[in-house]
């Protein structure tokens, strides 16, 4: 009972002037801790798939496609590609410099490779997309690929899922002629 007492003699004995500052301080705290989630949050945010796909040309309009090879669609080629889409989902633009990948067994003395790009540089504004591709080369078809990857101007690195690897090399397996 004390304690409650002791509640009700020191609300009461605030004015005006206490609980504004009280009030001030309690929301220009919030006020900081939120404006800090939000800054350390607000960064490039991608989306990164790797798929294996046949190029194609419409009928028609005459413009291309990439398309899953197992689609039987006309005007679709037999050569297959690996193609990486990168997404930007954050509210920064990115600007996608390169990408690469890695081998499990060097090739030529080399771990790592870097791909030609067709369309890179490119600056990705909020929600937008590019898709890059290769030719399915040998080291693919070999399984010696063990990542692969893409960088931006401020040398921050995004590298594919294993899951997106793991299927990229099923599909290889399975459309690519690989003998078992």
């Amino acid at each position: 009972m004390p304690i409650l007492s002791q509640w009700a003699h020191w609300s009461n004995s605030w004015n005006t002037t206490a609980f504004l500052a009280v009030w001030g301080a309690l929301l220009s705290t919030a006020t900081a801790g939120w404006t800090l989630y939000k800054d350390l949050r607000d960064k490039a945010k991608i989306r990164l798939t790797a798929r294996l796909r046949c190029m194609g040309q419409r009928e028609g309009d005459g413009a291309y496609y990439m398309a899953d090879p197992g689609m039987n669609l006309s005007g679709m080629s037999d050569q297959l590609y690996v193609v990486v889409s990168v997404t930007n989902v954050g509210r920064r633009r990115m600007r996608w410099k390169g990408w690469g990948g890695e081998y499990y067994k060097p090739v030529n003395g080399k771990n790592t490779f870097l791909v030609s790009a067709r369309f890179l540089p490119k600056m990705l504004e909020e929600q937008e997309s590019l898709d890059e591709w290769a030719d399915l080369d040998k080291q693919f078809v070999d399984g010696n690929v063990k990542r692969l990857y893409i960088w931006d101007g401020a040398g921050h690195e995004w590298s594919v899922s294993r899951k997106d690897m793991k299927t990229l090399a099923a599909a290889i397996k399975k459309y690519a002629d690989v003998p078992n």
